[in-house]
């Protein structure tokens, strides 16, 4: 890495290869920060590496498996050796009555949803408490994070426990220099 790149911004940003994460990847490298984004699907990781160019750093991440954040999370620190910014957006959502979801259904957005953006913060904290930059933690939680919504259960309990965590660890967090912020977004136009 050149001392230009260790000078420059580090943003690490979950669910990178569509909607509000792709925008945001967009949006920072236009700032002229290094973007970190973590997806599952490799094909898309590979499109946008080609059109982001060399400030896009893809990395093939299951957000639901603690060992593939361990070691995406080990490739960032080892790479950048800091974080500014990391942006828990990675989500999945389903539309449904609760007596008419599944096991599956429940694992899938809890997973996902709290506990996906739990690993990448748990990882994420240890890099940003190692370098002696001030760093922000940014959640992308949703109006169903502040009351419930019906046919929406199962992602209303994922996005309340996403703020109750969050509110918990920034009174942790806060004097050490990293902050955390949560966003409560209405209905977006992408493919989630």
């Amino acid at each position: 890495m050149s001392q230009g790149s260790l000078m420059k911004k580090v943003i690490v940003i979950s669910g990178v290869t569509s909607g509000v994460g792709e925008e945001l990847s967009r949006t920072f490298i236009d700032l002229d920060w290094l973007v970190v984004g973590l997806a599952r699907n490799k094909e898309k990781l590979k499109k946008l590496t080609h059109e982001f160019g060399k400030n896009f750093t893809a990395i093939e991440t299951d957000i639901t498996d603690e060992n593939s954040v361990a070691a995406s999370f080990k490739f960032i620190n080892n790479q950048f050796k800091k974080i500014t910014l990391l942006v828990n957006n990675a989500a999945v959502f389903k539309m449904e009555k609760f007596s008419q979801c599944s096991f599956n259904d429940i694992n899938s957005m809890i997973d996902t949803n709290l506990k996906g953006a739990m690993y990448c913060t748990l990882e994420a904290v240890q890099i940003m408490k190692a370098s002696s930059h001030s760093a922000r933690i940014i959640n992308v939680a949703s109006v169903a994070a502040i009351h419930g919504i019906k046919g929406q259960a199962i992602y209303c309990a994922s996005k309340f426990g996403l703020n109750g965590f969050a509110e918990a660890l920034n009174q942790e967090l806060i004097q050490e220099g990293i902050s955390i912020t949560t966003l409560y977004p209405g209905g977006i136009n992408t493919p989630l």
